[in-house]
C-alpha cells in the first residue's frame, strides 16, 4: 500500500518535482562556483599568527592553551585550524569548498526532518531546495564574502559555526521527535554528547554563541508555554543541557586572560543598559540596511519561497489553518529581529561598536532564512485563500503557472554566478603571485637567510598583508622561521 501511495504521489507531483530539481541543481551549481573561487584563497593577517602558534607548540592542546591565554578567548577556533594543518599548509585553499560542501547536507538533513514532520509533499526534495536556497543567498548577500567565507581566520570563526549548527539543530529535532524515546543510559550519553557539541561550537565565536544561546532560550520559552506531556519534558531537558553548556562556553570566553588585550584596545565594556539599547538599534539597522542595499536578492528569495509554498498541497490540516499560518507569519519577523539583536550584542559589549562585516554572515543567514520561510508560508496561505474563493480548475491553473515560474526562477542563480566569476582572473593572479613569493621565502629560509625583503601584494577583501613593520609582519616572520620579514611595493624578485 505504501509503495502504491508513493508511486501515485510521484505521478501527482511530477511537474513540481521537475521544477524543484531544476531550481535545486542551478542553486547547487552556483554554490559550486562559490566553492571554486575559494580555492584561490591564501594566508592573510591572523592566519600567520594561528599557524605560528601551532608551529611553536609541541601539540595542539598546548597551542590551544597558549592562544587562549595570550591571543583570543575563542578556544575552539585554533583547535579546528590545527586539525586542518595536519593536512599541510595548502589545505587552507580547500577549506571554503569543504565548509560549503558540509553546510548543504547538514541544512538539507535538518530541513528534510522538518518537512517530513509536518507532512510536506516531496519532503526530501523540498528540504534540499530550501537548504541550497538559504546557502546560496546567505553567501551571495554576506557583506564581505572574502572575509566571511574564504579567509580562514574569519571563516573558522563565523562560517563554520553555521555549518555546525545546521547539524546540531537537526540532531536536537531528531532526538525530540523520536518515535521511541531512548533508554536511560543512552539518553544520558546523548545529553553529554549534545552538551559537549554545543560547548565546542560556542567556543568558535562570541557572535554565533550569542545567537546559539538566544535561540535556545527562546525555544525553551516556547516549549514551556505551548507543549505538554512527555514531549515537553524530553524537549526541555535536551534544550536546557544545550543552553547550560552554551552558557559555560560564554563563561570560559569571559574569563580568558586574553580579553585584557581587547580592553586595552577598545576600552572597558559599556554598561548593560547601553549594550541592550545599542544592540536593539543595531539589530534593526542591519535588517534595514540589508534590504536597502540588496533589494533584488531579497525579493527573489521571497518570491522563490512564495512560489514554492503556493505549489505545495499540504496534507497537514493544522498547518493549513488560518490561525496557524497567521501566527507563523507574525513570528518570523519577530524572531529574525531578536536573533539579529543577539548577533549584535557581543560587538557592542566587546568593542562598543556595530558588528564587523566578517561576522555579519551569521546575521545574513538569519535574515535570508526568515525571508525565504516568510515567502514559503505566505505562499501556503495564499493557496488556502485561493481554494476558498476560486473553483478547483482555476486553482489548478494557478498552481501550474506557479510551478512554471518556480522553474524559471532558476535563471537567477545562474545569472548571478556570472557576476561572481568576474573577479576570478584577479583571484587567480594574486594566488599565483602569493605562491611564488611563498616558494621564494621558503627557499631563502632553507639557504640560511634570517632577514628578508619581499614583494608586497595587494590586499584582498580588506584582509591585511604584511608590509614594512606591523603585527602581520611579525607573525609572518615567525611562521616562516625568520627574524624579520618586510614587504615593499617596489621590490623586484629578480
Amino acid at each position: 500500500m505504501q509503495i502504491g501511495q508513493l508511486i501515485e504521489s510521484l505521478k501527482k507531483h511530477a511537474f513540481l518535482q521537475l521544477a524543484l530539481l531544476v531550481l535545486g541543481i542551478t542553486l547547487l551549481v552556483s554554490l559550486i562556483v562559490f566553492a571554486y573561487i575559494g580555492t584561490f584563497t591564501r594566508f592573510g593577517a591572523d592566519d600567520y599568527c594561528f599557524s605560528r602558534t601551532l608551529n611553536q607548540s609541541n601539540n595542539l592542546f598546548k597551542a590551544t592553551i597558549t592562544w587562549y591565554l595570550n591571543s583570543s578567548n575563542r578556544f575552539t577556533t585554533i583547535l579546528l585550524i590545527g586539525i586542518s594543518e595536519w593536512f599541510g599548509p595548502k589545505a587552507l585553499q580547500y577549506l571554503p569548498a569543504l565548509a560549503i560542501s558540509f553546510w548543504i547536507p547538514g541544512l538539507s538533513w535538518t530541513l528534510t526532518r522538518v518537512t517530513k514532520r509536518f507532512r510536506f509533499p516531496l519532503p526530501g526534495l523540498v528540504g534540499f531546495t530550501l537548504a541550497v536556497m538559504i546557502c546560496f543567498f546567505a553567501i551571495l548577500e554576506t557583506p564581505n564574502r572574502y572575509q566571511s567565507v574564504y579567509w580562514r581566520s574569519a571563516m573558522m570563526t563565523y562560517f563554520i559555526p553555521l555549518v555546525a549548527l545546521s547539524y546540531l539543530i537537526g540532531w536536537l529535532l531528531n532526538e525530540i521527535w523520536r518515535d521511541v524515546p531512548r533508554g536511560r543510559f543512552n539518553w544520558i550519553v546523548t545529553l553529554i554528547l549534545v552538551g559537549l557539541a554545543f560547548f565546542l561550537t560556542g567556543g568558535l565565536s562570541e557572535t554565533t554563541l550569542a545567537i546559539q544561546g538566544g535561540a535556545l532560550g527562546l525555544a525553551i520559552l516556547a516549549v514551556f508555554l505551548f507543549t505538554g506531556g512527555d514531549l515537553k519534558h524530553r524537549t526541555l531537558t535536551i534544550l536546557s543541557v544545550a543552553l547550560l553548556t552554551s552558557t559555560a562556553a560564554l563563561l570560559v570566553m569571559l574569563a580568558a586572560p586574553a580579553n585584557a588585550l581587547r580592553i586595552e584596545h577598545f576600552g572597558p565594556p559599556p554598561s548593560l543598559p547601553s549594550v541592550l539599547t545599542r544592540s536593539l538599534l543595531f539589530g534593526w539597522d542591519f535588517i534595514r540596511e540589508s534590504f536597502e542595499a540588496l533589494p533584488t536578492p531579497h525579493l527573489v528569495s521571497l518570491m522563490m519561497g512564495l512560489l514554492l509554498g503556493y505549489s505545495l498541497e499540504l496534507s497537514n490540516p493544522r498547518l493549513s489553518q488560518k490561525s496557524t499560518l497567521t501566527t507563523i507569519l507574525a513570528a518570523i519577523p519577530v524572531l529574525c529581529y531578536l536573533l539579529s539583536v543577539f548577533a549584535m550584542a557581543p560587538s557592542v559589549y566587546g568593542q562598543n561598536s556595530y558588528a564587523g562585516e566578517r561576522s555579519l554572515i551569521a546575521s545574513q543567514t538569519i535574515l535570508v532564512s526568515s525571508v525565504s520561510f516568510f515567502g514559503l508560508f505566505l505562499g501556503i496561505g495564499m493557496r488556502q485563500i485561493s481554494k476558498t474563493y476560486f473553483p478547483p480548475p482555476a486553482v489548478n491553473l494557478l498552481v501550474s503557472i506557479t510551478v512554471i515560474l518556480l522553474a524559471v526562477s532558476a535563471y537567477y542563480p545562474l545569472y548571478t554566478s556570472r557576476q561572481v566569476l568576474e573577479p576570478l582572473r584577479w583571484y587567480r593572479y594574486r594566488a599565483e603571485q602569493w605562491d611564488l613569493r611563498d616558494a621564494y621565502i621558503r627557499q631563502a629560509v632553507a639557504n640560511g637567510e634570517t632577514d628578508l625583503i619581499v614583494r608586497q601584494l595587494d590586499t584582498i577583501g580588506g584582509v591585511q598583508e604584511y608590509k614594512v613593520d606591523n603585527w602581520v609582519n611579525r607573525c609572518a616572520a615567525e611562521y616562516y622561521g625568520l627574524d624579520s620579514l618586510t614587504a615593499i611595493e617596489t621590490y623586484n624578485d629578480d
